[in-house]
């Protein structure tokens, strides 16, 4: 969708327009609007053709504003330039006509994603156009987010408050659009998605997330306009998945709590990918494989190596057999492990209906396939390396995944660690080194480098005996690494995991909201490399995670990187989004989001958002000015 001849066109239709300060989030590409509070009339409906999953979606929208009613936490930012006292219509808005110019056109990767929303003034009817349904579904998010409701005023004509009760019950009796308005009338927003694959990735093998704290993610992605949840579904700890050709997989190899069997069954599948496509969703599984599949041994010892020992025998890091508790990695010299691969690879893409299947490919540990005497002297028959048994075992499970008609995504570790010659039809997630390190090999790439978007990072180390934790005075940094900091000037900034903030896990410190926003996926790359960059995700690892943390740990920080990667790191003059301009918006989203029933967790005290930029870490320019 071309953007560039709409300052014209807004110059012609609306000529009294300025730039919104707006609480929209993301921020669309393109937002113009007026000076007027346009009421929604008491029978606003919101109307469009007979499409699949259409319906479903303005009943849906209907429900959230009027039930929402929402009445912005964040006051309004002082700035010099505002001089335009909002004024009423004398008009109202009675409709939103939905226009949908390709009514089939399915969920899939890199659909079009572009919508147009005008909201005039005087004419009663706003439209809603888009190419395709899931357009119209992130234009109907944004119509949401512009529906505010008129707070309950005293005989004085003030805001009634009243004391806090926290047995009060939401009142929905007498829902509907009375007091609800649209401020900053006319509005137009041109708006598509910078990157097309929008993500969030979620561990189920570590912990168990069940089926109602999924589906309450995949709403809360819904309403940061993210498109893909890629389920991270098995791992080394257990194997929750029902599969019929191989059920002794979840059977022996699933958590039991409480004598129940954590396990997601078909039917559970069925109605995630449903429940997600509606929302326009897309739902990527992931079996990771070679690494990462202690669980299988469980039913599958024969095929496993290294399973149900400690990860790390000595104290050497070098030495150790998986990169964290939970050992086992798939035998790649026996026919029967890919019998097996090829089973459970088959089931679960027919499972999923989306094109694209993560492999997952990561963390390879060569110690631990030394374990195995099948290995040991395969290796030695040919003369193969470590390296050359993950590029047979890939190269088949690649072959497997192609064959279920479907795209591959792998972890970046093979190609950019160990160099094998994998496909570059392969995508590959990037997770460790510089997005161009793949991108200059000619690889189409997903981005989620763990210094900006793993978002279990910074809770601490779990290991159960760590003395590290007894420091009570800081210990002496090594001789060797002293010297080293010293000769760089940078002596001051060495920690050791439990001192000076570092965190005490492998990816410290805590990634901020600030900081997932300001991951610049694109970092020196050129324009032509850039466009094989097809989006990114942020992770959520369990190892310390579960139902009870889900929503503080993901939200609002995966909704900065939501506007990261629709919004994009720079704005259409090229300049780069500013932190302290997102401040205010977050703020406010996140309280949004607790209306919406997701727990995000406090960016600030609620003082900061009744007193704008008295929070800021520097003196505001705006005070300066005025």
């Amino acid at each position: 969708m071309k953007l560039l001849s709409l300052t014209a066109a807004l110059t012609v239709a609306f000529p009294s327009f300025t730039l919104a300060t707006s609480l929209l989030w993301p921020v669309p590409q393109r937002m113009e609007s007026g000076h007027t509070e346009l009421e929604l009339d008491t029978s606003f409906h919101i109307s469009g053709p007979d499409v699949e999953h259409l319906q479903d979606a303005i009943d849906r929208y209907t429900q959230l504003i009027t039930n929402e009613r929402w009445i912005p936490v964040q006051a309004p930012f002082p700035a010099n330039n505002q001089t335009t006292k909002p004024k009423k219509s004398r008009t109202t808005l009675g409709a939103l006509n939905i226009i949908i110019e390709d009514e089939d056109q399915i969920l899939e990767h890199q659909v079009d994603e572009s919508y147009i929303l005008d909201i005039p003034v005087g004419k009663g009817t706003g439209t809603l156009k888009s190419k395709t349904l899931w357009g119209t579904l992130r234009g109907l998010e944004t119509f949401s987010q512009l529906v505010q409701a008129r707070p309950n005023l005293n005989e004085d004509g003030r805001e009634e408050i009243e004391d806090y009760d926290p047995d009060e019950e939401p009142d929905y009796d007498n829902v509907g659009f009375e007091e609800l308005y649209i401020p900053n009338a006319p509005i137009r927003v041109e708006d598509a998605p910078k990157y097309t694959h929008r993500g969030l990735m979620l561990d189920t093998s570590r912990n168990y997330f069940p089926v109602k704290d999924i589906l309450r993610t995949i709403d809360a992605m819904a309403f940061n306009k993210m498109n893909v949840f890629h389920w991270h579904i098995t791992d080394s700890q257990s194997f929750p998945l029902k599969l019929r050709t191989a059920p002794e997989l979840a059977q022996q190899g699933a958590y039991k709590l409480h004598q129940r069997r954590l396990v997601y069954t078909e039917n559970d599948v069925e109605n995630i990918v449903e429940y997600a496509y509606k929302r326009g969703v897309r739902v990527i599984p992931e079996i990771d494989m070679p690494a990462h599949t202690g669980s299988w041994a469980l039913s599958h010892k024969d095929i496993t190596t290294c399973t149900g020992v400690h990860y790390l025998p000595g104290d050497d890091w070098s030495e150790r057999l998986a990169a964290e508790p939970g050992t086992g990695q798939l035998n790649p010299v026996k026919n029967k492990t890919y019998e097996i691969v090829d089973k459970v690879i088959t089931e679960v893409a027919s499972l999923f209906p989306d094109s694209l299947f993560h492999g997952g490919g990561d963390e390879p540990v060569y110690k631990c396939w030394n374990q195995d005497q099948s290995v040991v002297d395969y290796m030695k028959e040919h003369n193969a390396t470590g390296v050359d048994l993950l590029n047979t075992f890939l190269q088949k499970e690649l072959g497997f995944i192609q064959k279920s008609n479907k795209t591959a995504i792998i972890w970046e570790d093979a190609v950019t660690n160990d160099n094998l010659p994998i496909s570059k039809d392969v995508i590959l997630q990037v997770w460790t080194n510089p997005v161009q390190n793949a991108v200059k090999k000619g690889y189409k790439v997903i981005a989620s480098n763990y210094n900006f978007w793993y978002l279990d990072c910074g809770h601490g180390g779990w290991g159960g005996n760590d003395t590290s934790y007894e420091e009570q005075v800081p210990p002496a940094v090594p001789k060797a690494v002293a010297a080293a900091l010293e000769k760089n000037g940078v002596s001051g900034n060495y920690n050791t995991p439990n001192w000076g903030g570092s965190g005490g896990d492998w990816c410290s410190p805590f990634k901020t909201w600030q900081r997932v926003y300001s991951y610049d996926v694109a970092f020196n790359l050129t324009e032509t490399e850039a466009q094989n960059i097809l989006g990114g995700e942020v992770a959520l690892w369990a190892e310390q995670t579960d139902e009870t943390a889900l929503d503080v740990r993901l939200w609002p920080r995966a909704a900065a990187a939501a506007e990261n990667m629709w919004s994009g790191r720079y704005d259409e003059n090229s300049i780069k989004r500013d932190i302290g301009d997102a401040m205010p918006r977050i703020f406010d989203w996140r309280y949004r989001l607790l209306k919406r029933g997701i727990r995000a967790e406090a960016l600030q005290p609620l003082w900061c958002g009744q007193n704008p930029h008295m929070c800021d870490a520097t003196y505001p320019a705006v005070f300066q000015s005025m």
